[in-house]
């Protein structure tokens, strides 16, 4: 958007369907979710990993339970359909603050905001430690594509 306006309407015309949700995201980054320091960004990033890896998870978890069977009374969760496990952060866990200070320098990097030279994972888990994490709780109605062609609006 920032750099070809013309660009980034034409491809908005080209998605009538996410075209709304585009523009109140361009629209939330452009107002307060816009971020004006490092340490922003790994807030941001924080909460990324929540959302991506604990909050769509019990999400999915809440639609879908474990004991859910289909209509011809099988469990849903067999075969190659493995029920997947929501991730707690863990401070220990190096995967978790290589993600967060990966996300939080992408974040940073894409926002024009100065990125440290050396990243000290101890001053991002500071930042991190510091933050109270919103405890998730389940949307009702929200629609999950349980098949290829529900995914792509073919219907099922």
């Amino acid at each position: 958007y920032k750099h070809n306006a013309q660009k980034f309407l034409e491809g908005l015309r080209q998605q009538p369907t996410t075209a709304m949700a585009t523009v109140e995201s361009v629209k939330q980054l452009l107002g307060n979710d816009r971020p004006q320091t490092f340490q922003d960004c790994v807030k941001w990033a924080r909460l990324r990993f929540q959302e991506l890896f604990y909050n769509q998870i019990r999400q999915l978890l809440f639609n879908f339970p474990l004991d859910m069977t289909t209509s011809q009374g099988q469990p849903f969760w067999s075969g190659a359909k493995r029920p997947p496990t929501a991730l707690e952060f863990d401070r220990n866990d190096q995967s978790h603050v290589d993600f967060v200070v990966a996300a939080a320098r992408l974040r940073a990097i894409n926002f024009e905001i100065a990125v440290p030279r050396k990243i000290e994972e101890s001053a991002v888990l500071d930042v991190v430690s510091k933050m109270k994490i919103p405890e998730f709780a389940p949307k009702q109605g929200v629609k999950i594509a349980t098949t290829e062609a529900e995914e792509t609006g073919g219907g099922g």
